[in-house]
């Protein structure tokens, strides 16, 4: 029979699925869509409650087994087509949509999703990549709570007091709600507190506490049962209307982690309270057809949405951008077909194999027994409520109560003349789920560890932090070299002051023309103990003799000095004789020549060519460049230094090179 009372429920049902919908497909204009899922919890704990109610009435007792496997095969089978049947699309249209879901299948159907996600530290509210299975993390808390509920429900039967019996959820619920506010952290990820069973379960207990003030209010007076019926309806219209604002206003913070999702499952306690009553206006609205079957069919509207959005985005990624309303109508769409699909191969089939099990072994309270005063469906009970309660039966397909069923009789067994397309459905399911079964597991042996997307960036982050090493190395290295050279330089410094400090001429030979005759005392100042062996208008050619001689004599020292280029030009060939005349462990020290005659040009050149020839055992003293700079300290010719200044430069330009080469050949 048509049952107002939850009609009503299921347009709350259709009004919650609209929000998440909505915030699922299209976040930006509705951030607050999420509170829906409240809405859906708070409705659950009431009506998993009065299941319970219900039970214990019809029974006399609570058979826990049974009401377990009534309640979760209403979650489990279509859920588990559900993945089945989107691994399997996956499988054909990216496998990229495949990323975690072997594990993310596991703890799906094993009702742990939620706190899956938590110990995987996936983000639900920052999640970058898609992830299939996202959304079961609600049907894994709501069939922990299904665990919880019915033996809290149970046990607060037997407490004779209806305020402590829906104190105590209360209270709970508060705990809960506490537990979401204190753990809460703005500046972290927030998915710990809204996919916690600890901390979001305040909706489900609040919905059974006012279970247990409906199942009070039907046994009390008229006269307050009159006042309940006057009011309820406009504090429930006031709450829809909350509940409506809240919806683009509550975002993914303290609006909703600190007050806003417990605010919402309170209003929900009121519109419930509001609109079950079968004197409510709020009958008509949530009564609407269209509304009432979306909320008897939102748990597949639910599961399915969400796998097609992401799946239909990679079919069709050229409507991404403006053409996005595209997918978004397809997906509502195709989320309306899967839905019946499912309902008509998976759940119906499964909630009238339940049903007749159940009506075949449960069994009865003698009829005494159910006319007791506590029976929910009491005569006194036909006030505000009217035999609701009396008339529920739970045992509708999941998809037609998120989450649990609205109290419409499941379609009945097709008759005998309609077995042939009973057994045709059969076939048809069977080959069905036979080949989602078979592309889930080929979906599961092909999922990837990551996405090409994920791959690729983090390839491109190997580059760049292999860069940013190299880059710090080189930085190092550069540091470390320029140090070293700086340390190297004041070890230089430090050796050539030393040096120059200790510096003579005792080591020094040097053979000469009419210049180094003018420069000669200037030598000897600066170079104490130099030998020098100058003579005027001396040519080269005599050089290689002289060393031998010196060298015969024992006279011949380490730096042997020539400063034979201001009387005839020279070539590399003479500075080679003159080297093999003083032979090894000797350093041959040129001092190149300056003025206007044709040779002194070539002669330097000479003198450059065989110091490049000779690095290690060779000096260069360019005296020519050096009074360059400085022409007026030589005399008239232009060739031979002044006394003074242009000796001292001479003189300073030999003992520089000399100390040069020793600072750079220190050991």
């Amino acid at each position: 029979m048509r049952n107002d009372r939850y009609e009503s429920l299921d347009g709350i049902k259709g009004f919650a699925l609209i929000g998440i919908i909505w915030y699922h497909l299209s976040q930006r204009s509705l951030p607050g869509g999420f509170i829906g899922v409240d809405v859906f919890f708070t409705v659950s704990g009431f009506l998993l409650a009065l299941s319970v109610l219900r039970e214990i009435d019809r029974t006399g007792r609570l058979r826990l087994g049974n009401f377990y496997l009534r309640r979760l095969s209403r979650l489990w089978p279509a859920m588990a087509f559900m993945i089945a049947g989107s691994v399997s699309l996956g499988l054909f249209v990216n496998h990229d949509i495949l990323v975690g879901v072997p594990g993310k299948s596991v703890s799906a159907l094993t009702f742990t999703s939620n706190w899956g996600e938590i110990f995987s530290g996936d983000s639900y509210f920052a999640a970058t990549s898609p992830q299939l299975l996202r959304h079961l993390w609600f049907v894994a808390l709501l069939a922990q709570a299904t665990l919880v509920l019915p033996l809290l429900t149970a046990v607060l039967h037997r407490i004779g007091s209806t305020f402590v019996q829906a104190l105590v959820p209360v209270l709970l619920a508060a705990l809960s709600a506490c537990g979401m506010w204190v753990l809460y952290n703005p500046s972290a990820d927030p998915t710990r507190v809204y996919f916690g069973t600890d901390t979001h379960c305040f909706g489900m207990l609040l919905g059974v506490a006012l279970a247990f003030v409906v199942r009070h209010s039907e046994e009390s007076d008229a006269e307050p049962r009159r006042l309940f019926t006057m009011v309820m309806p406009w504090l429930a219209t006031g709450a829809l209307v909350v509940l409506i604002m809240m919806m683009p206003r509550v975002g993914q913070d303290a609006s909703a982690f600190r007050g806003g999702l417990i605010l919402a499952s309170v209003l929900t306690v009121v519109l419930i309270g509001g609109s079950i009553s079968k004197d409510s206006w709020m009958i008509g609205l949530f009564g609407w057809r269209p509304l009432a079957l979306l909320g008897k069919y939102s748990y597949g509207m639910y599961l399915w949405h969400w796998p097609l959005y992401l799946l239909l985005q990679l079919m069709l990624p050229g409507y991404r951008g403006s053409g996005l309303w595209v997918v978004q109508a397809l997906t509502l769409l195709l989320s309306l077909v899967m839905t019946a699909v499912s309902w008509w191969m998976v759940e119906n089939p499964v909630a009238e194999w339940i049903k007749s099990k159940r009506d075949k072994s449960a069994p009865r309270r003698p009829v005494a027994q159910r006319s007791a005063p506590r029976r929910v469906g009491s005569a006194r009970a036909r006030g505000v409520y009217g035999t609701h309660l009396n008339n529920v039966e739970f045992t509708q397909p999941y998809s037609q109560a998120v989450p649990l069923p609205s109290p419409q009789d499941a379609p009945v067994v097709a008759s005998r003349s309609s077995r042939t397309a009973e057994a045709m459905r059969m076939v048809v399911t069977v080959s069905v789920v036979v080949l989602i079964v078979i592309g889930f597991f080929m979906g599961v042996a092909q999922a990837p560890a990551k996405t090409q997307t994920q791959i690729m960036l983090e390839k491109n982050q190997s580059a760049l932090a292999k860069k940013e090493r190299q880059r710090k190395m080189d930085a190092k290295a550069a540091a470390e070299a320029k140090k070293r050279a700086e340390e190297e330089r004041k070890r230089r410094e430090e050796a050539k002051a030393a040096i120059e400090k200790t510096l003579n001429g005792e080591d020094v030979s040097v053979i000469g023309d009419s210049v180094t005759v003018g420069a000669s005392a200037a030598l000897q100042k600066s170079l104490p103990g130099i030998a020098v062996d100058a003579q005027v208008s001396r040519s080269i050619l005599t050089a290689p003799g002289i060393v031998a001689q010196m060298k015969a004599e024992g006279r011949l020292r380490k730096y042997v000095v020539i400063s034979l280029n201001t009387n005839s030009a020279t070539t590399v060939g003479e500075y080679e004789r003159i080297a093999a005349a003083a032979g090894d462990g000797h350093v041959l020290v040129i001092i190149n020549a300056y003025g206007d005659r044709e040779w002194i040009p070539v002669a330097n050149q000479a003198a450059s060519d065989y110091v490049r020839k000779h690095p290690t055992d060779s000096i260069l003293v360019d005296w020519n460049s050096a009074i360059a700079a400085h022409t007026d300290w030589l005399g008239p010719d232009g060739i031979h230094p002044q006394a003074g200044q242009g000796e001292d430069l001479y003189a300073s330009g030999l003992r520089n090179a000399l100390a040069e080469w020793e600072v750079a050949h220190i050991e």
